[in-house]
């Protein structure tokens, strides 16, 4: 039996930024050439400093409420509401890559979400380091894209 002690809530920190070569690797898989790519989740802004071929749509907002004209969604989201996100992303009609734990396809809202879509998962050789207040970080698992109306050629895709 526990102590009468209250246990603090845990507190989620979702505020990770991705450094370019993250975005790099997806695109040798998707032609972004000027097209309008909307990165919803502001997380530090660091997107904002990388030169992509593509017009970058990155602003503080909710992605929930924001209404944008784009061709693309691509982005590493919050991990703790990415059910929420993909079905949003699904309901917006349009092409997506979200950048989370490849953990996440044991899910069972997964299958359910992409059993009939176009999805594509590429899965990087190596993890991830992102951007947490200035400081590099490490995640204890690894990543992968998950895209969705890209008309790629596999399911999945493993970097080389």
């Amino acid at each position: 039996m526990r102590s009468g002690k209250q246990q603090k809530p845990i507190l989620i920190n979702d505020n990770y930024s991705t450094y370019k070569h993250s975005f790099d690797l997806l695109f040798k898989y998707i032609d972004v050439v000027n097209k309008n790519i909307w990165f919803p989740f502001y997380n530090e802004g660091v997107i904002n400093s990388y030169n992509f071929s593509c017009n970058v749509i990155h602003t503080q907002s909710d992605f929930f409420e924001t209404k944008v004209d784009y061709d693309y969604i691509i982005d590493n989201p919050p991990y703790s509401i990415k059910h929420k996100i993909f079905e949003k992303c699904i309901e917006l009609g349009k092409p997506f890559a979200l950048l989370v734990p490849i953990d996440t396809l044991e899910r069972q809202y997964i299958s359910k979400l992409f059993h009939d879509k176009d999805f594509t998962i590429i899965i990087p050789k190596e993890r991830f380091n992102f951007l947490n207040n200035n400081v590099k970080t490490t995640m204890p698992f690894k990543c992968c894209w998950f895209c969705v109306g890209f008309n790629l050629d596999k399911q999945i895709i493993f970097q080389h």
